[in-house]
């Protein structure tokens, strides 16, 4: 398949399942851009929001560049790689939506508390303290396997490193707005990754 003149897929199935990623990708992170402060929304975002928009622009700048460049190698580069490193990303949509979806009208793309705030402890919470954000740094790590260069994986590094920064401002904002209540959920799980971290 062509883009920009270049080929970026071997093959109709490859182009079909690296097409319908991009475009899950493109309508969850459309879906929670739409959300709005609300008024009596107390934000502590501390630019996190802006740190990790920076990590992903340059992910998908660098992954891009790999598939446009001249004699670029098209996808599947390899075939594990990228259906393993895909089924890593519907795997992190999947944990993603279903964390946003638990977190109903808590939800905020901004580090908030929100009026009138809960403790979400059911779900995907039950696992661990911030599963939208496990689900996320699935998708990094899918695409980096999928587009299986260096340079791309290094930068498919950054938006989960940039989460790392938010993680701990809003973990900071919760114990704050929430006190007991989120300290006692926040010392049953782990925050990211269970017996890790």
């Amino acid at each position: 398949m062509l883009i920009a003149g270049r080929t970026v897929f071997r093959d109709r199935v490859s182009a079909a399942a690296g097409l319908a990623t991009l475009t899950a990708l493109i309508a969850m992170e459309a879906s929670d851009v739409v959300t709005r402060p609300a008024a009596g929304d107390d934000v502590h975002d501390e630019g996190t929001a802006r740190l990790f928009t920076g990590g992903m622009a340059v992910a998908v700048a660098t992954g891009s560049a790999s598939l446009l460049r001249r004699g670029g190698r098209p996808l599947p580069r390899s075939r594990a790689g990228f259906w393993g490193g895909l089924l890593v990303v519907w795997a992190g949509i999947g944990l993603n939506r279903w964390a946003r979806n638990a977190l109903a009208r808590n939800y905020r793309p901004l580090v908030t508390i929100v009026e009138g705030h809960e403790v979400v402890d059911g779900g995907p919470y039950t696992l661990v303290r911030h599963p939208m954000y496990l689900g996320s740094t699935m998708i990094c790590l899918g695409v980096a396997a999928a587009l299986s260069t260096g340079p791309t994986a290094v930068a498919w590094t950054l938006p989960p490193l940039a989460l790392v920064r938010r993680i701990t401002v809003e973990e900071r904002a919760l114990a704050a707005g929430l006190g007991e209540r989120y300290e006692t959920f926040a010392a049953s799980r782990a925050r990211l990754l269970p017996g890790l971290w």
